[in-house]
């Protein structure tokens, strides 16, 4: 069983998110933010998991946007583009893709859907099966929205049944596994919807087959759905107000470098996993939230920033630590924006996005700035002493709530002080 290695994921990346103009303004739906990263990272964070080598984005008009703001790589994985010149709908920008970029074995994704479906699981099954495609199918509440796939008792496809029939019922959740004869009937440089002419013509020969599973489903393509995205990835139905830890990037989680943008570069701090493990054993939401004005100054673009933030959860995940959401400033000190710590902007929009309480909260980091935020915000802020923490301490320019040696002390501080919360203890000595 050759498993993901051998597979190549498609991304159809093209869309401009007309419906999400108050979202995306002028940039492609695949770089619209959820909980402070675009999109298109979430993804791709998806395809890592799973052992993925290989992606093409199937740009559309997009190519250039999208090409220069995720590069060649992202966590080992290699970034191909396929770009149409003229629109050629879902299905003729695969087999344009394929023509490109062949493998023997597609794993096709329209990039503006969210799943938690096992897709290890879908490939083993697909495995062993002699069709030429196969759909992986999610249940939902009312299939009004999306319409149904009808499937026989050998999971072969039968029929689809249209948009506006409501009630429960399993939709295509936007990813297919798919041989390249899947494609023969699609001529190069022909318009084509995979949905509505290449899926049907498969059923009726009865090469087309599903997996339905228990696996939850979001389609980000309309400023209601797109507004539920940070809960659906977080795995809650709705926010609810609770505390978290707000964490500074360079010198507290990870080793201080001059304006880092390779990925290369990123080292864990001594105590890291360890605190953060405790902090969450705690009960608290992990948010990263960095000033990076190498972006502003020119000196890097904020996909590098995202290139390094996907090293920085490769180790964190490698360790069974996983943050909730990264918040970027990527303005100059002179942009007078609202988001530069210790400006709150950052917190707020986390605040927002997760249901989170600020004076619940707690600011960590190894600058001024880190803790001004904090006070700013009412949280309780902890300056650790790694980084630039030490010399601030020396020179006595901030006051924080409490100094800390690293983040796992960080954690124990932080156990100490909600525990006196608990009893009506004094939190601030």
């Amino acid at each position: 069983m050759p498993g993901f290695d051998a597979v190549t994921a498609y991304i159809l990346a093209g869309g401009f998110g007309t419906r999400l103009r108050q979202v995306v303004a002028d940039r492609p739906k695949a770089l619209a933010e959820i909980l402070g990263r675009p999109y298109i990272y979430h993804l791709l964070d998806t395809l890592a998991g799973a052992g993925l080598k290989r992606v093409v984005l199937c740009t559309g008009h997009m190519a250039e946007q999208l090409e220069s703001f995720l590069g060649a790589t992202y966590r080992g994985m290699a970034l191909l583009y396929s770009r149409e010149d003229a629109p050629l709908g879902t299905g003729g920008a695969l087999k344009l893709a394929f023509s490109r970029h062949p493998s023997g074995l597609a794993l096709a994704i329209n990039g503006d859907s969210l799943t938690d479906a096992d897709l290890g699981a879908f490939l083993r099954w697909f495995e062993g099966r002699g069709e030429l495609g196969a759909l992986l199918l999610a249940p939902v509440d009312d299939a009004a929205r999306y319409g149904s796939v009808a499937v026989d008792a050998a999971e072969k496809v039968t029929g689809f049944v249209e948009k506006g029939r409501g009630g429960p019922g399993f939709i295509s959740a936007g990813i297919y596994l798919l041989r390249p004869q899947s494609l023969a009937g699609v001529a190069a440089g022909q318009a084509a919807s995979i949905e509505q002419d290449v899926f049907p013509a498969l059923a009726a020969r009865g090469a087309l087959c599903a997996s339905k599973v228990q696996a939850r489903f979001l389609d980000i393509g309309t400023p209601e759905s797109y507004a539920s995205a940070g809960r659906f990835l977080l795995g809650e139905a709705s926010a609810s107000a609770c505390a978290a830890v707000f964490l500074d990037r360079d010198g507290t989680v990870i080793k201080e470098k001059h304006y880092l943008h390779d990925p290369a570069g990123v080292e864990l701090l001594p105590g890291v996993v360890a605190g953060l493990k405790r902090m969450r054993a705690l009960g608290l939401r992990l948010v990263l939230v960095s000033n990076q004005s190498g972006v502003g100054r020119g000196y890097f673009s904020r996909g590098d920033v995202e290139r390094v933030h996907g090293r920085l959860m490769e180790l964190l995940e490698a360790e069974g630590v996983r943050l909730d959401a990264l918040y970027v400033c990527p303005h100059a000190p002179d942009e007078a924006c609202a988001c530069r710590k210790p400006l709150p902007g950052l917190i707020e929009r986390a605040c927002l996005e997760l249901g989170l309480d600020p004076r619940r909260s707690f600011v960590i980091g190894d600058k001024p700035c880190d803790v001004d935020l904090g006070l700013v915000v009412n949280a309780t802020a902890i300056l650790v002493t790694t980084g630039y923490g030490a010399a601030h301490v020396e020179a006595g320019d901030c006051r924080p709530h409490h100094v800390s040696a690293s983040l796992l002390e960080a954690a124990q501080t932080i156990e100490s002080i909600l525990a006196s919360r608990d009893t009506g203890g004094a939190e601030h000595t």
